[in-house]
C-alpha cells in the first residue's frame, strides 16, 4: 500500500516551470483537436447544434489524456480526487467565497478596455461568445457542462496538484495555477477575472481535496453568466454595480472572511 502511495505522489508531482510548459502543451492540443471537429461549421453553420459541444469535449478531452500520459499518472487518481466527501458548511462556505470574489473579479475586468487598441480584438472575443448565444442548447452544454468538469481536470486535478506534490508552497502554487488559468482564456477581458476565480478555486481545492466541489462552483459561475448573457443579449452584464465601491468592499471582506472560515475548518486537512 506504501508503495503504491509513494507511486502516485511521484506520478502527478512537478515544478512551477513543467506547469506552465504542461498548460501550454494542454491548451495547444485542445485547440487543435478541436479546431479540426469544428472545421465543418465554417461550411454550414448548423452544426453548431452538435459540434461545437463536441469540439470542446474532444479538444479537453485529447488534452487530458497527454497530460495524464505525460506526467504518467493514471486516471484513477482524477477519480479519486473528484469523490472525495466534503461537508454541508464546507459547500456553504465554499460557495460564499466565490460569490463575494465575484464583485472584484466583475470590477478588474471592467477595467479592461473594449476600444482603442483593443477594439479589433474585442469584437472577434465578442463574435465567439455571439455563437454560444445563437445556439442555446449547444452553447449552454459547452459552457455550463463540460467547461467546469473538465477545465477544473485540467488546471486543479492535474496542474495545481502537481505543484502542490512537488512541496511548491501552496500561496505561490495557487497563484500560479490561477494566472495559468486565466492565461488559458486567451484574451485579457478574461484574463483578470478568470484569473481571481481560479485563484479561489484553486485555494478550495487545496483545503478541500474535492475536485467535485470546485466543479460545482464552476458550473453555478458559468451558468450566472451565461443566463445574464442571454437576458442582455451580450457580454456587458454585470451582476453588481461596479461604481458602488463601497458594496465591493463590503463583498470581498465578506470573501476573506469566508475563505479564512474555510481555511479554519479544514485545519485537519
Amino acid at each position: 500500500m506504501n508503495n503504491e502511495k509513494n507511486k502516485i505522489k511521484v506520478a502527478l508531482d512537478f515544478s512551477i516551470g513543467k506547469a506552465f510548459y504542461y498548460s501550454f502543451i494542454a491548451i495547444v492540443t485542445w485547440q487543435f483537436f478541436g479546431g479540426i471537429v469544428a472545421i465543418p461549421t465554417l461550411f454550414y453553420k448548423q452544426l453548431n447544434h452538435v459540434l461545437l459541444p463536441l469540439s470542446f469535449l474532444i479538444g479537453t478531452v485529447s488534452a487530458i489524456c497527454l497530460l495524464l500520459a505525460l506526467t504518467k499518472t493514471k486516471i484513477s487518481i482524477i477519480l479519486e480526487a473528484i469523490k472525495t466527501h466534503f461537508s454541508a458548511i464546507q459547500l456553504i462556505l465554499a460557495v460564499c467565497c466565490w460569490f463575494f470574489f465575484l464583485p472584484l473579479a466583475e470590477l478588474c475586468t471592467g477595467l479592461i478596455p473594449t476600444d482603442g487598441l483593443l477594439e479589433e480584438l474585442y469584437k472577434s472575443f465578442e463574435k465567439t461568445f455571439n455563437i454560444m448565444l445563437n445556439y442555446k442548447i449547444a452553447g449552454f452544454i459547452t459552457i455550463c457542462i463540460l467547461a467546469p468538469i473538465f477545465e477544473e481536470i485540467i488546471f486543479r486535478g492535474i496542474i495545481l496538484k502537481g505543484m502542490l506534490n512537488h512541496k511548491v508552497k501552496p500561496v505561490i502554487a495557487i497563484f500560479v495555477s490561477g494566472l495559468i488559468f486565466g492565461l488559458a482564456h486567451m484574451n485579457p477581458w478574461q484574463f483578470i477575472g478568470a484569473g481571481i476565480l481560479g485563484m479561489i478555486f484553486g485555494f478550495i481545492y487545496y483545503r478541500t481535496k474535492s475536485l467535485f466541489l470546485t466543479m460545482l462552483l464552476h458550473f453555478l459561475n458559468n451558468t450566472l453568466s451565461y443566463i445574464l448573457m442571454l437576458v442582455y443579449g451580450d457580454m456587458e452584464g454585470e451582476i453588481f454595480h461596479s461604481s458602488n465601491h463601497i458594496l465591493m468592499l463590503a463583498l470581498t471582506l465578506f470573501g476573506i472572511l469566508s475563505l479564512f472560515t474555510l481555511y479554519k475548518n479544514t485545519k485537519n486537512n
